[in-house]
Formats: C-alpha cells, structure tokens, sequence
C-alpha cells in the first residue's frame, strides 16, 4: 500500500484588506492610524483597525466616538464594498493560476490546497511565495500565508502574521506543538458570539492556551464543558479533516452608473434605473440568459451602502416584467433624504431554453393564452434592441430615461 499524501493547505490573507484597498488609492494614509467604519454617526462600529491604530489600543467592535479619543489622529474611511469585491476578484485570479482548488473565507483571505502540485510549482511553501509576490507587484498589496496539513492549523498560523510580507510553514506532524502556546481565542471556530459560554467556562478552569486543553483526558473535557468538549480537543490536537470547498458558481450580471451630481430627485433616479435595466435586459437577452435575482444597491454621498434583492418566479429577461419590482425596491432602498451617488443592479441568471424569456405554464389552457400587452411589449424591445445594435444606444429613448438625461446635463451646464 502506498503512503498517504500529505495534505497541502495555504491560507493567503492580505491582513486589513480594505484598508490595504484605501492606501493603494490615497498613498497619505500609508503609516497612518486607519480604521473602515460608517462615517454619519459616532456610534458606529469598527469593521476594521491597521495596525498603526492597534498600537493605539483600537480593536474591532469599538465605537468611532471612543476611537477618536483613543487615537486623535485617526483617519476613518467608510466602507466600499464594490472596491473590496473587485480587490478580492484580482486576488482570486493571481491564486487560480497556481491551485487547482481554493476556497474563499471573506475578501482578501483565501484558502488553497496545494496538495499533488509540487512537480508543477515545487514546495507549497514556494508556491505561497510566489503568489505572494505576484498579487504585491500586479495589485500592490502584501500578504502573508500560513502553510499546514489543514486548514485549521494553516488559518491560526497566517493569523498570527501581523506584518506582511511574511510565510510561517508548520511541517507536518508538528500541528501540536506549533498550537500549544496560542492563545484559545485564537481558533477561528470560538470567535463568535455563540462561542462566549465556552470561552468563559475555559477562563474559570484557568486553560488559556491550547497546549493545556491538548494535555487533559476527553472524558475529563467532556465533563466540564460538554458536547463541544470533542471538536475543541480536536482543535488543541491540531486535527482538521475538513476539505478546501471551491465557491459555488452562479453567472452574475452587474452594471453600475454613479449619478453625477449626486441627487436626491426620484423621477431623475427612476430614469437612470430604467436605463441600466434596459442595459442589463439587452445583455440577458444577447446572452440567451434570465434573470432569477434581481439586486439593487444604491450608495448614498456619506458612503452608506444599502442593497434590496427581488426573487422572481421565473426566469425572465424582459423590461415590462422586471421594472414594477426594480421600482419597488428602489423606494425600500432609498429611505435616507441624503443623496445617492451610486446605482448598481445585479442579476443572478440561468441559460434560458427555448426563446429568451419563454417560460411554458404547466396547467390549463387558458392559463397559456398569451397576454397582448405583455407581448406587445416584448415585440417592442426586440425591435428596440436591434435599432440600438444598428444606430447606437442613444438612438431612441424612453421619456424617463431623456428626462433623466436632460436634468443631468441641464446640472452640469449649471454648475
């Protein structure tokens, strides 16, 4: 019987990934107290701290007020998820050169298994290098990696990587001895806040590190903490069989449009929608796709982002069917008297069968009778769709859509 190969996994994280976003865009906040958290209210949270304001004593979870005492030099940026998803999409495409196999964990952190690619790319610990490397001279961002023979070991040894760049390889069969002076709080599976029962139950059994919890008998855990007494003990032991899951892949279509000026006037908003849904539409339909999942996000001027999903009961890629809901979740989206600077729609799709958009009724006759308005409307953007390929996409517009056009350039004459 041959040898079991043993298993390679990389963790590759780029530590405060957003703010490492924010600093490739304003080179002033490179070695500056930063933190992510909203911006219109003292109250809010932080999502996330540089290292620079650790040092000050900030942590994740603080309040923006009690952060800008602590650090009066703090710089605080609002989030922006469209900058971290496109920053996570560059990471995944550096790391899809080298792993056959790689399971995102949140933006900018990934794991890989590396296992069986070492005639191809040579040690998993050079491979992690590399691709290292690679994302800081393509993207400009350093990371670090943690390199086990599972995912548990690798994630707690690229965590304990504080300033990048910087590679910690745990050799296998040396996973417990590599955890036992770490602290509990640092397995990711006790960092959440079902977790806090156990975690105070360790603290007055007086075990901190992972080391003690390794060396006490299971029957004797079991007692004390009981059912998540097995997988902790599992985890102190440094055993993980849990495999690296790629992502579950849904086409996804997304336009954007940034309304310039911002604005806070519905019927100018409402045109600028409809226009990016007849974009999107006419991708669907060029695609022979329909959209399942429509997603609205709208991002106000204080960069407070706020998104509405609608679920439709089938497949569809046609404007009359998608506008009245487009609507509805504009208005539950829009609830704030502070401008919007952003639109974004999104459509998760499926490949149509049949016509683009024909979805055959299961019951009755009459159920099948075609609604004339609707194919109306459906005969109307086809010919639409082939006057725009034809003479341009501003050749014919609707009403709403000019009136948005006409108010945007009567702004900008003003200003």
């Amino acid at each position: 019987m041959p040898d079991v190969m043993d298993r390679q996994i990389v963790c590759f994280q780029i530590p405060a990934f957003e703010i490492a976003l924010a600093r490739q865009q304003d080179l002033a906040l490179r070695s500056r107290p930063v933190v992510i958290a909203p911006t219109h209210t003292p109250r809010a949270c932080l999502h996330e701290v540089s290292l620079e304001a650790q040092e000050d004593g900030l942590r994740p979870g603080m309040s923006v007020e009690l952060a800008r005492r602590l650090c009066p030099a703090l710089r605080v940026i609002p989030p922006d998820p469209l900058r971290v998803r496109h920053g996570h999409d560059h990471i995944q495409a550096v790391v899809a050169r080298y792993a056959p196999i790689w399971e995102p964990i949140q933006p900018g952190h990934v794991f890989l298994d590396l296992t069986g690619t070492r005639r191809l790319f040579g040690p998993a610990v050079d491979t992690a290098v590399r691709i290292e490397r690679e994302t800081a001279r393509q993207h400009g961002l350093t990371g670090v990696a943690g390199i086990a023979s599972n995912k548990l070991v690798s994630g707690v040894a690229a965590a304990t990587l504080l300033r990048p760049p910087q590679c910690c390889d745990v050799q296998p069969g040396h996973e417990r001895t590599f955890l036992a002076p770490l602290s509990v709080s640092l397995l990711p599976g006790l960092s959440q806040a079902a977790a806090r029962k156990t975690l105070a139950l360790l603290n007055d059994l007086n075990l901190h590190t992972l080391g003690q919890i390794a060396e006490i008998p299971l029957p004797d855990l079991e007692s004390a903490l009981g059912s998540p007494a097995t997988l902790l003990h599992r985890w102190a032991c440094g055993i993980d069989p849990s495999p690296v899951l790629p992502p579950v892949q849904s086409p996804r279509l997304e336009i954007s449009r940034r309304v310039e000026p911002d604005d806070i006037d519905d019927d100018r908003l409402l045109g600028l929608l409809h226009d990016l849904l007849e974009q999107l539409c006419r991708q669907l339909r060029r695609q022979q796709h329909v959209c399942w999942r429509l997603t609205l996000t709208v991002r106000y001027s204080d960069q407070v982002h706020v998104a509405r999903s609608h679920l439709f009961t089938y497949g569809t890629c046609w404007e009359p069917d998608m506008y009245p809901p487009l609507t509805e979740l504009f208005f539950r989206s829009f609830t704030r008297r502070v401008r919007l600077r952003m639109l974004t729609l999104s459509a998760e799709t499926t490949e149509s069968e049949g016509a683009p958009g024909e979805q055959l009724l299961l019951f009755g006759s009459e159920l099948n009778q075609e609604d004339p308005c609707r194919s109306r409307a459906q005969r109307l953007a086809g010919v639409l769709d082939r006057v725009r390929e034809r003479f341009g996409e501003h050749a014919v517009w609707w009403g709403r859509t000019h009136l948005s056009h006409e108010k945007r350039q009567f702004a900008s004459r003003a200003e």
